[in-house]
């Protein structure tokens, strides 16, 4: 302190202030502050200018030398850096970085000029985009890494030799979890209890920025640990400070791919809870993030990949819109309970919705007709109809399709799929197509119609082929037929066997027991063909039905799989299954595969 302090006397003297040729001019002060730190053991961090570091990249390109030490000092700045318009970078070219990590050996033997080497690399490393970075780049930042590691104790060293104490090189020395391959993991328990000081405070001292990839490895590595508690309780608590981080509600801000991937991990932990009941924000950041899991079943597969979790949301997705529909689209303004509670109850049998809205439902801006609009993105039609008030809600069960409208006093219409005279694809439906005659049941909502509702479904469910499930191509739709396509198959004892098993409501009566037979279905059945939409949905009704669970790994070129360790329990399911081309593997049970 007493050398600093005589240079502060002597740099102070009036001699020397008033004859200095630019009184308070910005530069000297800022080499006088830098100055200052570099006596105190700050940082040493001088960024280069971007144009001189950019120039600098360029001819270490085109000559694989460097003109001075500075120079040198300024590509290891760069080693990441994106340049010119094609934005590639030095570490993305594997020849280039092995030349640049040569000439940092070659001042090895200077301490200070390779420290300022290192910490150029160490800026590089922090500053790596490796969400969009090649595979030669990703490789190339891994040796980085070891690079740093493996000469970060001789710097130390060679340092503490010379009698100098710099904050950046103690901070990583302390932090030196950041040079391995779990960099974050150590800050994951002080972000879950909402403490970020030593997180700050390390960025500050290494000059890492908020837009570093050391911030997002940190808050993933916090929901990781938050996903792996293992106590429910604790992982629910835990599970709105994730919510929170993802929809924003922190300062701390997460890149979109990993809210993506944030919302992955806490929803399917979610699902593995003893307890789950529906969790309205996990719901909707689901929806948001993800998709929506029966319309956007790709995006699932590929963020996701874990059904039980993927089935939980749709189901929670589906009773969400069911209650839209009868709370918020009722003409009056009051929800319609009775309609509300019984189609709850068919939530699990129902497979597919659309939702056709009058031109009220359509123009209303207010914030709940606003995100009602928005959660029924993908299946949201408009109806031609002169009563604006009315809407259509459109259900798939089974075969069938069962049109329920908005305005009281409206039937609802129930008839087979292939009969359906329209297009669902159409943005724009008129009335007269959803209420269509022709072959279709008319259920009216009188006295106590629930049960008169459940008596007719059941009874479609039983009488309609499984073949008249499948919805007319647009061409067929247009002409008022069913396509070709659709036409029956000869009729046979097992293909009927089938629509005596369709889904029913859980509230109604249970089917009765099928007595045990001398006769087993075949040991195998051969595969004919891959799952059309409507045969997919018509089989998860049936394992919901027999409590049966089923795995689909079609998108990584698997099988779908009915799990059924003892077919002799379930004889009409499994004849069922080997009709629609299912495969038996004893002891796990049917699987069938997209045809290649």
């Amino acid at each position: 302190m007493s050398k600093l302090r005589s240079q502060l006397l002597t740099a102070m003297a009036p001699n020397v202030i008033f004859r200095a040729p630019v009184w308070g001019s910005p530069r000297a002060m800022t080499e006088a502050l830098r100055d200052v730190r570099k006596s105190l053991g700050g940082n040493e961090s001088e960024l280069p200018d971007t144009n001189v570091l950019q120039e600098s990249l360029r001819r270490f390109v085109s000559t694989r030398s460097v003109g001075s030490f500075t120079e040198l000092k300024h590509v290891c700045y760069g080693v990441t850096v994106p340049v010119g318009k094609n934005a590639w970078s030095l570490i993305d070219r594997q020849p280039l970085f092995q030349s640049l990590l040569a000439l940092i050996e070659q001042r090895s033997g200077q301490a200070k000029q390779y420290r300022r080497c290192y910490q150029g690399l160490l800026n590089g490393y922090f500053g790596f985009d490796r969400q969009t970075a090649s595979s030669d780049g990703q490789a190339n930042w891994v040796q980085l890494r070891s690079y740093l590691d493996q000469n970060l104790t001789p710097i130390v060293q060679a340092t503490a030799r010379s009698g100098l104490q710099l904050d950046w090189l103690q901070a990583l020395s302390t932090h030196r979890n950041l040079l391995t391959e779990d960099p974050c993991s150590r800050y994951a328990r002080d972000l879950r209890d909402g403490h970020t000081d030593e997180l700050r405070l390390l960025c500050g001292a290494l000059g890492i920025a908020s837009t570093s990839w050391v911030w997002d490895e940190a808050l993933m590595a916090y929901v990781r640990a938050v996903c792996d508690a293992a106590d429910d309780r604790q992982f629910q608590r835990d599970m709105s400070g994730v919510l929170g981080l993802v929809n924003g509600r922190n300062e701390l801000k997460l890149a979109d791919m990993l809210c993506t991937r944030a919302t992955a991990l806490t929803v399917v932990r979610y699902s593995r809870c003893v307890e789950r009941p529906e969790h309205h924000e996990l719901r909707d950041t689901s929806l948001r993030c993800i998709g929506n899991p029966w319309v956007d079943r790709t995006a699932w597969d590929a963020h996701v990949q874990h059904e039980p979790a993927r089935q939980m949301v749709e189901g929670w997705i589906k009773r969400r819109l069911i209650k839209d529909f009868f709370e918020l689209l009722a003409h009056d303004g009051g929800a319609d309970l009775r309609r509300l509670n019984y189609w709850l109850k068919w939530e699990p049998q129902i497979t597919d919705m659309w939702f056709v809205l009058g031109w009220d439902a359509r123009n209303n801006r207010s914030t709940a007709f606003e995100e009602l609009r928005q959660r029924m993105v993908g299946r949201r039609r408009s109806l031609d109809d002169p009563n604006g008030h009315n809407n259509a809600f459109v259900m798939r069960i089974g075969p069938l399709l069962v049109i329920e409208f908005g305005v009281t006093g409206n039937a609802c219409y129930a008839f087979a799929a292939s009969d359906f005279k329209g297009d669902l694809d159409k943005p724009l439906l008129s009335i007269h197509v959803l209420k269509q005659r022709a072959g279709a049941t008319r259920l009216s909502h009188m006295s106590a119609w629930e049960s008169k509702f459940d008596f007719e479904l059941r009874r479609l469910l039983q009488s309609v082929p499984s073949w008249k499930g499948e919805l007319p191509t647009k061409a067929a739709a247009g002409q008022g037929r069913p396509p070709a396509a659709v036409a029956p198959p000869r009729a046979s004892p097992s293909q009927s066997a089938p629509a005596r098993t369709a889904a029913a409501p859980q509230s109604a009566a249970p089917p009765r027991p099928t007595p045990a037979r001398a006769e087993e279905p075949p040991q195998t059945y051969r595969a004919v063909g891959a799952l059309s939409r409507h045969k997919e949905s018509a089989v998860k009704a049936l394992c919901i039905q027999h409590g049966l669970k089923w795995e689909d790994h079609r998108s990584k070129k698997g099988a779908f799989w009915v799990l059924m360790s003892d077919r002799m329990r379930y004889l009409e399911f499994a004849r069922f299954l080997g009709v629609e081309g299912f495969s038996y593997a004893p002891g796990k049970g049917f699987w069938i595969k997209d045809q290649e």
